[in-house]
């Protein structure tokens, strides 16, 4: 046979090896689709949608675990959602139109100035302190069994 002859038939055999693959996939992914959806909703979103609830919950107390070097250190007795410090409320990213075109420049944080923000966390204990940290850390609804001191105390008893 002709090499050429032997080239196009291996190629064609793999053209269709590939399409049935292809096409085998696409039907699984789509079968979970429909299951997922014929029952509703799927356990990840649930388990956002329950994630969510929490964190906007300005009176969920949680227990914020501090680590240094994989070490626990102390914990905090927390009011609200944990967030970062690099968060911000405005956009980061601003559009200026001019005559020369429309250049994307950096925004300046809420307290004004330009640059990262500060790393890592910060959160509200449960009378009101803010602390900072940017510690590894472990957020708990519950306290765990961790023998560690309270960093913080409240003063409210």
């Amino acid at each position: 046979m002709n090499k050429r002859i032997i080239t196009t038939i291996i190629l064609a055999v793999s053209l269709v090896f590939s399409a049935t693959a292809c096409s085998g996939q696409a039907a699984a992914r789509e079968a979970a689709q429909k299951a997922s959806t014929s029952t509703g909703e799927t356990q990840e979103i649930k388990n956002l949608k329950r994630k969510k609830e929490l964190e906007e919950n300005p009176n969920t107390i949680r227990y914020l675990y501090l680590y240094s070097y994989g070490q626990p250190i102390g914990y905090y007795i927390t009011k609200g959602k944990i967030s970062s410090n690099g968060s911000q409320i405005g956009p980061e990213l601003e559009v200026l139109r001019d005559l020369s075109g429309n250049p994307v420049v950096d925004s300046p944080q809420d307290d004004g100035s330009f640059g990262d923000g500060d790393p890592g966390i910060f959160f509200f204990t449960v009378d009101g302190a803010m602390g900072v940290t940017n510690f590894d850390y472990q957020q708990f609804d519950h306290p765990i069994n961790i023998n560690v001191p309270q960093l913080y105390e409240s003063k409210m008893k």
